[in-house]
């Protein structure tokens, strides 16, 4: 089954084969320029689609209008049915006094009603048969919008790369300037001390012309010309020349110099520039295991100098709360404490309010100010939990959640409408979900105890991008996906069956409830207390996820191992990438984004809706403990 191909005709309504591209194929020019036109013609596409995806819902809502009309009119024939078969019994009993009475025109008006029921029932069975293909087809094409989107934000992570690109090589420049400078001599000064001052200082003059034309040359030199003032954007001095150097009256001395000169711009100032996030200037398409690399490559000073101290001071809305670093307590806020410059792990407690978790990068004096959010517990917040199955194993790690508010739904605006509109939720029970997601090793022990079989096993197989296109391969299944896994990966090529049958049986073995979180759940724990797109910030970041363009060394690859990224605030793993989050509701809907879709589409509202049965080898879930 090709999940990109959609042909739904209904009245003058048609949604055709769709060519989506998600990953990119490979282009022989992959310019700022020609990315653009892609994108302009990616954009056109997508809102064509969301126009014929309207009218198909559209389509939809009238045949549940006509079908729930067409129920109505059968209680009504129902009546009318009962009524003409009244009146020609009457007519019957009639006969019995009046043997020459007509009773032709009540046996007619009976056998009418009689087909007339018959006739709305057709039409019922028509209506349903067609509103059920009607609703399959608005599924996939629910699926093939967000492929669409995807594909589009792609396209728009390769222009931001690129244009980072264009503008390290425009910056990457050598050239010779002439440069001419006269000084007047002080009296204090030797002959060669003031002739030496006049040749610094123009080759200063050279320096600072040859950089002023790199900014007027760049393409973009009216965006960057705009930073210019905060950048570190500088050039280098290969070699000079004196061509003349002379002395003329009043002590003055004139000098010109050739300079040969480079320009360089360290790493994530073309960001600065550009007004991109730093992420984009360490980015390695071809080799995604070097994407972390140290932004502050070329400063004079090593982060992990442990001679280098720098101090950390921490400060909380909480008194007799107890801070601690790298896993040693350091006592209550107001804290301030020498630090050896690099990494390093902050967390916050108190009980009865929820940690507060921060790592930070020293290479500057430094300040944390936390506001600690109270819980309402049942489970105790941060409560670690795993039950214990028949023959001592393991089952998954938990983490207690409590009770609360929070706000959901698309709060930045850069959302798809199926996030919107915002609105205020209530959490009202505890309960404890997975640290992370259902691992292999997980679901091994399932399948060895039960012998179940996957979907993606008994039918037509899992799953995968190909040509940028979700495409069935009946060799892929969550024992071999397509890459390379361990029993410490997320499961993946399960579907929300085979979830459902891994939950219902870890329920019967534990004696607890355990299920799918449904969305509202989902989006509240990961959130974790945050506004923001994810729950570190608005930004994607760099290495803090595996999603695509993340900058992970799994990073459209494959699923990363669980736990290989830092825990939200909550002390979740992965609750951002890694693969898509099946989530319990009326429709099969997935959070949370993958290992290859874009960081725009890992933000916490973002719903992905499949079709019932859907499995792939970037779609995996999570366990929800009830209280």
């Amino acid at each position: 089954m090709r999940l990109a191909l959609l042909a739904i005709t209904v009245s003058c309504l048609s949604i055709g084969a769709q060519s989506f591209a998600y990953e990119l194929a490979p282009l022989q020019d992959k310019s700022v320029e020609s990315l653009e036109v892609q994108l302009s013609s990616k954009e056109a596409e997508y809102e064509s689609f969301i126009t014929s995806l309207s009218l198909l819902n559209t389509q939809v809502a009238n045949e549940t209008d006509k079908l729930g009309l067409l129920r109505s009119q059968g209680d009504e024939l129902q009546t009318a049915r009962d009524q003409a078969l009244l009146n020609m019994n009457e007519q019957y009993e009639a006969l019995v006094d009046n043997p020459d009475q007509d009773i032709v025109q009540a046996q007619h008006a009976y056998r009418q009603a009689i087909q007339n029921q018959k006739q709305n029932k057709d039409d019922i069975k028509t209506s349903v048969t067609l509103l059920a293909d009607l609703k399959k087809k608005l599924a996939q094409a629910n699926l093939d919008r967000f492929t669409l989107a995807n594909a589009r934000e792609a396209l728009i992570e390769e222009i931001r790369i690129a244009r980072v690109k264009r503008l390290q090589k425009e910056f990457d420049h050598q050239g010779e300037l002439d440069a001419s400078q006269v000084v007047t001599c002080d009296a204090q000064e030797t002959l060669k001390q003031c002739i030496t001052r006049s040749n610094r200082l123009a080759k200063q003059k050279a320096s600072k012309a040859f950089v002023d034309n790199l900014f007027a040359r760049a393409t973009e030199s009216q965006l960057i010309n705009q930073n210019k003032d905060d950048s570190a954007a500088q050039v280098r001095l290969l070699n000079h020349k004196v061509i003349t150097g002379e002395f003329s009256g009043q002590c003055n001395y004139s000098t010109t110099v050739t300079v040969e000169l480079e320009g360089f711009l360290p790493n994530a100032e073309a960001c600065k520039l550009l007004n991109l996030s730093p992420r984009y200037c360490t980015y390695d398409q071809e080799h995604p295991a070097t994407a972390a690399v140290n932004i502050d490559a070329g400063n004079s000073l090593s982060l992990n100098d442990d001679s280098v101290l720098y101090e950390l001071t921490v400060r909380s809305d909480q008194y007799d709360d107890e801070v601690f670093i790298d896993g040693v307590s350091y006592g209550s806020t107001k804290l301030s404490v020498m630090l050896s410059a690099g990494n390093h792990e902050v967390t916050i407690t108190k009980p009865g309010y929820l940690d507060h978790r921060e790592q930070v990068r020293l290479n500057k004096n430094s300040t944390i100010k936390a506001e600690l959010v109270k819980a309402s517990i049942n489970f105790a917040n941060g409560e670690k939990i795993q039950d214990i199955l028949p023959g001592d194993e393991l089952g998954p790690e938990l983490i207690g959640v409590p009770a609360g508010r929070f706000q959901m739904g698309d709060m930045k605006g850069a959302g798809l409408s199926n996030e919107k509109p915002v609105r205020g939720e209530q959490i009202l029970k505890s309960f404890a979900i997975g640290q992370n997601q259902i691992t292999v090793g997980d679901f091994k022990h399932f399948v060895k105890e039960t012998n179940y079989v996957t979907e993606a096993e008994s039918e037509n197989g899992c799953a995968a991008f190909v040509d940028g296109k979700p495409e069935y391969n009946s060799v892929l299944n969550w024992r071999n996906p397509g890459f390379k896994q361990t029993d410490e990966h997320p499961v993946v090529c399960v579907s929300d069956k085979d979830s459902a049958v891994y939950l219902k049986w870890l329920s019967k073995q534990t004696e607890r409830k355990y299920r799918l979180p449904n969305e509202m759940e989902w989006e509240y724990v990961a959130r974790a207390g945050s506004v923001d797109n994810y729950w570190w910030g608005n930004d994607i970041g760099n290495g803090k996820a595996n999603c695509a363009y993340c900058g992970s060394r799994w990073s459209n690859l494959s699923t990363s191992p669980v736990k290989s990224f830092r825990a939200n605030k909550l002390g979740l793993y992965d609750i951002v990438g890694n693969v898509w989050e099946l989530t319990n509701g009326d429709r099969v809907v997935a959070r949370g984004g993958a290992w290859n879709f874009a960081p725009k589409l890992a933000r916490a509202s973002v719903r992905l809706e499949l079709a019932p049965g859907f499995r792939s080898n970037y779609l995996g879930f999570r366990a929800l403990r009830e209280n």
